[in-house]
């Protein structure tokens, strides 16, 4: 990556206000949270790597972070929502990223919620939400995306190979990152503008058009406990929708999903 080429990849009305690039960095969302923390407004802010040394994913599994062939950033928003309407952030960035990447390559990505990109069922991006927060309000988030575009399998460990892919795997062909990632930061605008309308209908329709999650039993790993059910939907703040055994349901805001074997 040319770093003028990505500092004037987008300048949208709230996203790309400003654009920071890093050869190399921790994680994008470590610098992210600093910076946010020093100013008064950073929304809009864009920070990019080239390649991140403690990238990490969602319950702090590492996310594989090489130089020179994927896409790591993080967008700085200052939401006025409560924090309990953290989840739809989170969707909205894996739906933007999701439709952009269909819009580009024309590859058929779908969704796992709350944050899993997938194609053919292996995963090809996430999203890691980090925030500060107060009883009734966001003071700023941190959204964190990583797609691994140009990667080969055998940069991965062996034990996630058989799990994942690249948008090179699947298009047969190298994709321009920097093209990818205008694309990506078109589409956060425009469905961060549909959430800051409050039309979330919109947006969690447009999120079951890609989804892969519901209809499937799945099981769900939580920061205290694992929860098995059916996925029967997502409700208005983001939350996944579980049928249990006991035919109860129960409301899921954050967690690890895993779809168990023959689910339909």
């Amino acid at each position: 990556m040319i770093e003028e080429e990505v500092k004037r990849v987008f300048k949208g009305e709230i996203i790309g206000r400003e654009i920071i690039f890093f050869p190399l960095t921790s994680s994008t969302n470590d610098k992210a949270m600093e910076i946010a923390e020093k100013l008064k407004n950073p929304e809009g802010i864009v920070l990019v790597a080239d390649a991140q040394e403690r990238g990490r994913g969602r319950l702090g599994r590492k996310w594989v972070s090489p130089p020179g062939v994927n896409l790591y950033f993080t967008v700085l928003l200052t939401p006025p929502f409560p924090p309990k309407e953290a989840s739809l952030l989170t969707l909205m960035s894996a739906l933007a990223v999701a439709s952009a990447i269909k819009e580009y390559t024309g590859l058929n990505a779908t969704l796992k919620w709350p944050n899993d990109i997938l194609i053919g069922g292996k995963k090809l991006g996430g999203i890691l939400l980090e925030m500060r927060s107060e009883m009734q309000r966001i003071i700023f988030v941190a959204i964190g995306i990583g797609v691994n575009v140009n990667l080969t399998l055998d940069m991965l460990p062996e034990d996630i190979r058989g799990l994942s892919t690249s948008l090179r795997e699947e298009k047969g062909e190298p994709i321009d990152r920097v093209r990818l990632l205008r694309h990506i930061l078109s589409s956060l605008q425009y469905y961060y503008k549909i959430l800051l309308g409050r039309d979330k209908k919109v947006l969690i329709d447009e999120w079951l058009r890609l989804d892969s999650t519901l209809g499937n039993k799945v099981s769900v790993q939580t920061p205290g406990s694992i929860i098995s059910g059916i996925a029967e939907g997502i409700d208005d703040d983001g939350a996944l929708i579980l049928r249990l055994p006991s035919g109860a349901t129960e409301k899921v805001y954050g967690g690890d999903v895993t779809i168990l074997k023959g689910s339909s």
